[in-house]
């Protein structure tokens, strides 16, 4: 079976699955994916021991805001895709996302969650949440925004939640990167 064929025959399972059971479908490739992303954030890109306390707060993390917050950010922002019609809906979603969604949802629960994992207190986290929120949203414009555009434009439904779970792979390893970058400052 060549990888073409594998590729395609994985997003029909893929979609079928997400069809039939679409929150726990949600839920669990969130869990895969964006916990996935923190250990290679961890490894690779802070190079550092893995910190399983902080694995098990991105895993929580995920299974809420990162599975069951995006399936219903993906659909409703379908929603007001399909509404808007053509590129201006695709475009309209997108903003939705790193405008409204990413800023105001997603990265305050993110960073909430890794600062509870790392024994922060709530003051704590909310000054980290102060000091990087214009940075990571910033990067949130620059690397959803035209991932959400094509995911809402061409990407068929059963397939844009882990579509945008992929590109939230690259966003939380920016985040990551980012996060480094505090760290090193403050030593």
């Amino acid at each position: 079976m060549s990888l073409v064929n594998f590729s395609a025959c994985l997003a029909r399972r893929y979609a079928a699955a997400y069809e039939a059971r679409p929150i726990q479908t949600a839920v669990t490739s969130g869990v895969v994916i964006k916990t996935g992303a923190d250990v290679f954030g961890q490894l690779f890109l802070e190079k550092r021991p893995l910190d399983t306390r902080r694995t098990l707060a991105m895993a929580v993390f995920s299974a809420s805001i990162g599975g069951y917050g995006n399936y219903v950010f993906i659909r409703e922002a379908s929603k007001l895709a399909s509404a808007a019609g053509g590129a201006r809906g695709a475009l309209a979603a997108a903003g939705a996302d790193v405008l409204a969604y990413g800023p105001l949802v997603y990265l305050p629960a993110y960073t909430l969650a890794m600062g509870a994992a790392a024994n922060k207190s709530l003051s704590d986290a909310a000054m980290t949440l102060r000091r990087q929120w214009r940075e990571a949203t910033a990067c949130s414009v620059a690397i959803l925004g035209p991932a959400q555009a094509v995911n809402f434009s061409v990407v068929p439904y059963g397939l844009r939640l882990p579509f945008m779970l992929g590109a939230a792979f690259v966003y939380n390893a920016a985040l990551s990167s980012i996060n480094l970058r505090a760290l090193s400052a403050s030593s």
